[in-house]
């Protein structure tokens, strides 16, 4: 039941980009799209050595970690880029925070559900890489503007 919930949630807040006019959408898809690639990329190399582990069957594997990087990571990383692009320290911060609130908070809440459970990839090695990621995503995002 619980794990739904998050489904459903998740995939809800692909209704937020509603709030967010086209052309902004339009500029920040490639940023976008490569989040997601490096996300799914990391998320098929994790689950090959096994870094976390989804409870059920592979299509609720598959539906648990698609809801999560299609609908939650990618609104997040639209929305993060329209509020604090072009203002570095704030996008930082801004990172810095999302990613401590998953590292923590959500990932213990996804724990307690079996939604997704962390095995050899620790709260801190998502933090870190994490943040890597968005300093990356946001060099490119600079580039893409040049």
């Amino acid at each position: 039941m619980a794990i739904n919930f998050i489904r459903v949630l998740l995939i809800s807040s692909l209704g937020s980009l509603y709030f967010i006019p086209r052309k902004t959408i339009k500029r920040f898809l490639p940023v976008t799209t490569l989040s997601l690639l490096i996300t799914m990329t990391i998320n098929f190399i994790g689950a090959h050595f096994n870094l976390f582990k989804v409870k059920g069957g592979i299509s609720n594997k598959i539906i648990n970690i698609l809801s999560l990087v299609l609908c939650g990571f990618s609104v997040a990383t639209i929305w993060t880029f329209k509020l604090t692009y072009g203002k570095f320290w704030l996008y930082l911060l801004t990172n810095l925070l999302q990613n401590l609130l998953f590292s923590f908070p959500l990932i213990t809440f996804f724990e307690k559900t079996q939604f997704l459970n962390y095995v050899k990839f620790s709260r801190y090695h998502h933090l870190y890489l994490s943040m890597a990621m968005a300093l990356f995503l946001y060099g490119y995002q600079k580039f893409i503007d040049k």
